[in-house]
């Protein structure tokens, strides 16, 4: 059995609902003493009144914080739904053991000693992964930190975070694969008034993962907005599966992915590996299905304030109201670079405007409504009925600072205003009480403590949302499994890789002969020309001077060949032969890579082209599969993308077009049996499109 397989059916009971949901829980070791790892969970869950059955399991014990204690989880007399355990790394498995024999569904395993620590400790898990695939049970951990459910007051965890505040039911959920980081968010949303409604940390592993847990989340009706702190995801493809029904359920995923580094050695024989590195793959994957990345739980927190408030401005216009000139600036320049803008009012607008203002204040985009709010606050609703009758105004944001002896007004106002404009209001409240906060909070309006903050936030759940809304209107995408396994055959010669290349009608070749030493010159050749010396071993030619271009007649050409066999024999390689082609004009050069990624599967990765490629990395990454749509919406977030549009004069690309031939190229590579094609430079003019050097490694040893 999988046990990680989702229950068929509209109405089947999903594998975690014994684990988050669970009805009776038995706690494995269980302590007298509250503050211990295994007396904490009992005394959390007596004080926040667990409503299901408790009962605690120590064989020394009769007793244990006034519940009945029994000898074993055999000795309850009938099965539980969890069962907690925290006992020595040793004796857990026979603990896991008597449980499913006694017909318990789930398990969560506190205790450490595990894969984290030694050979020893891995072979521990591993067995533990066994029993949870032979006998379908769910298990979580080991080495962690616990879950919880607010609404039913399971507290099976440890954490200190529950020290000092009481459950706060909210609709806010959290997956980490770290404890500590899973404590500090609980600790955050409790006393900040947001609350929560489910939380997990994984620990190892060993079953329950990341992408498990999402899925269950999906389906949670106490669930609206999913935190996710990631280290490193296993099956990539539960992962992106589980990320695309959250999209599709409306129920936005705000991700920390901690941890960044280069694809290593394996992938230096080419720019594509370097430039596309594991966390680069990480940000496509969560961005590519709707997630949002953010860098800090203070981030997470920002972004999630305007999602449970269902404050995401509709668009990127916003309608900025200030109590100061300054800060009206300060928004503005911040928006600027994340894509959000201050259109100027509509003479229209204008006009409804000018009565309802003081005669000193002239309407625009941003507005100063000046300190003249403090004997006149309800001019701030009536200010923003009129901005909203402009059906592009996206969202209304209002800044105000300290101001505490009208704070109630300020409250009063925006809250009248909230039920008579269509657009979602932000308030940036530099030192806001936080009475003040939550009075705000509790009718939809979110705010924050200063600009950055606030428009950050802003710019990162519009984009999301417009990703998320593609995803629900497209049909669900087919995920490619065809992964490296690691097992490839060396990269190819230029000469054999464009052979190869030649299969395919996306991207032209240009005109091309492989010369041998002493071979006689083709004839009728088209000047100038370029020659490359072939070898297996020189994959980077330029860097060695194996490449000599703008080669004008057949003395120039004769001197180059000889000049590059005479470098073959200096540097030692086996050498294959010079490869002469036409030189092509064209206006733009871009590098193109298309690899199979241990962890991901096929990646399209599209950057700046040239020798310059490392040197100022402008890269953007896709995960197969991806249509021409997609994939133009790609090269739009290219830094060089002003170029590709044409720039002071000079040529552009036909992106559209461009996109419909890299498409048609990443199909032909989904059905080869390649490691990796990187083409760099792709030339390009106008629609079309050539490869100047091509680097192909198989999966195999290939037959050319």
């Amino acid at each position: 059995m999988n046990s990680h397989a989702r229950q068929a059916g509209g109405s089947a009971t999903h594998r975690l609902d014994a684990l988050l949901n669970a009805r009776s829980i038995a706690v494995v070791g269980a302590s007298a003493d509250p503050a211990k790892i295994t007396g904490r969970p009992i005394a959390y869950m007596l004080s926040r009144g667990y409503k299901g059955e408790l009962f605690p399991v120590n064989p020394s014990r009769t007793e244990v914080q006034g519940l009945a204690c029994f000898p074993s989880i055999q000795a309850i007399g009938k099965p539980v739904d969890l069962t907690i355990i925290g006992t020595a790394a040793a004796r857990v498995e026979s603990a896991v053991r008597e449980g499913i024999a006694c017909g318990v569904k789930a398990f969560v395993i506190f205790s450490s000693g595990f894969a984290e620590l030694d050979d020893a400790g891995r072979a521990l898990q591993q067995q533990l992964t066994q029993l949870a695939r032979e006998h379908g049970v769910a298990i979580v951990g080991p080495n962690c930190l616990g879950v919880a459910n607010s609404s039913s007051g399971l507290i099976a965890t440890f954490t200190t975070a529950l020290e000092s505040h009481p459950l706060r039911q909210g609709h806010f959920s959290f997956v980490s694969q770290s404890g500590a980081l899973g404590a500090y968010w609980m600790d955050i949303v409790l006393r900040s008034g947001i609350g929560f409604s489910h939380w997990v940390t994984t620990g190892n592993e060993c079953d329950v993962d990341a992408a498990e847990a999402i899925d269950f989340l999906v389906n949670d009706p106490h669930t609206e907005v999913i935190g996710l702190y990631l280290e490193d995801v296993r099956r990539t493809d539960a992962f992106r599966d589980a990320l695309d029904r959250a999209a599709r359920a409306g129920k936005p995923v705000v991700a920390i992915k901690a941890g960044s580094s280069n694809a290593g050695a394996a992938a230096a024989a080419s720019h594509t590996g370097a430039l596309a590195g594991d966390d680069a793959l990480y940000d496509a994957c969560l961005s590519q299905h709707g997630a949002i990345r953010v860098h800090s739980l203070t981030e997470m927190i920002d972004a999630a304030r305007l999602l449970l408030h269902k404050a995401t401005p509709l668009g990127p216009k916003l309608a900025v109201m200030t109590v100061s000139g300054g800060a009206g600036v300060l928004i503005a320049d911040a928006c600027e670079p994340r894509g959000l803008v201050l259109p100027a009012l509509t003479p229209e607008i204008e006009a409804a405007l000018q009565p309802v203002l003081p005669s000193f204040v002239h309407p625009a985009n941003p507005l100063d409504i000046t300190g003249n709010v403090l004997q006149d606050t309800p001019m701030i609703g009536r200010a923003m009925r009129e901005l909203a009758a402009d059906k592009d105004t996206h969202a209304i944001v209002l800044f105000i600072g300290m101001m505490h002896s009208i704070a109630d007004a300020f409250v009063d106002a925006l809250s009248q205003a909230r039920k008579q404009v269509h657009c979602p209001i932000i308030v940036i409240w530099v030192g806001a009480l936080e009475s003040s906060i939550q009075a705000l909070e509790a009718e939809g309006i979110p705010v924050f403590l200063d600009i950055p903050q606030a428009t950050t936030a802003m710019s990162r759940c519009l984009t999301a949302a417009h990703t998320q809304q593609r995803i629900a209107a497209s049909d669900t995408p087919a995920l490619l499994r065809m992964h490296d396994n690691g097992h490839s055959a060396a990269a190819l010669s230029e000469w054999d890789g464009k052979r190869l290349l030649a299969q395919q009608d996306a991207i032209a070749l240009p005109q091309g002969w492989l010369i041998g030493e002493g071979d006689a010159l083709p004839d009728n050749l088209r000047y100038p020309l370029v020659a490359k010396l072939q070898s297996t071993q020189l994959l980077h030619k330029s860097d060695a001077g194996g490449v000599i271009l703008r080669i004008q007649d057949e003395v120039a050409l004769q001197q180059a060949v000889a000049r590059l066999f005479a470098l073959g024999r200096e540097l030692q390689l086996p050498v294959q032969g010079v490869l002469v082609e036409t030189m092509l004009p064209f206006d733009h050069e871009l590098l193109l890579g298309l690899r199979r990624d241990p962890r991901f599967g096929p990646v399209l990765t599209i950057a700046r082209g040239g020798v310059e490629a490392e040197l100022d990395p402008d890269v953007v990454n896709l995960l197969l599969p991806g249509d021409a749509r997609d994939i133009a919406a790609l090269m739009e977030r290219l830094r060089c993308a002003k170029l590709l549009h044409g720039f002071r004069g000079k040529p552009g690309a036909d992106i559209p077009a461009l996109a419909a031939r890299i498409a048609q190229l990443a199909t032909w590579f989904e059905q080869q049996a390649l490691r990796e094609v990187e083409i760099n430079p792709l030339a390009i003019q106008g629609a079309h499109a050539w490869a100047l050097d091509a680097l192909i490694t198989p999966l195999a040893e290939p037959s050319v």
